[in-house]
């Protein structure tokens, strides 16, 4: 399952920062989701998250 973070996560999944997009077991996915950490991913209707504008 493809996921997209929701806030910063550390642990079994790596370190991941909100907008990242990666792959989980089906199972992790959905307690991630439940938890509201993560969010699925479409791949077919899916783009590009955002990137975080760089202070001058």
């Amino acid at each position: 399952m493809k996921v997209r973070a929701l806030a910063s996560l550390s642990g079994a999944v790596g370190d991941r920062e909100p907008g990242d997009e990666f792959d989980v077991k089906a199972e992790d996915g959905r307690q991630l989701i439940e938890r509201g950490l993560v969010v699925e991913v479409d791949a077919k209707t899916t783009k590009p998250a955002p990137k975080a504008e760089e202070k001058a």
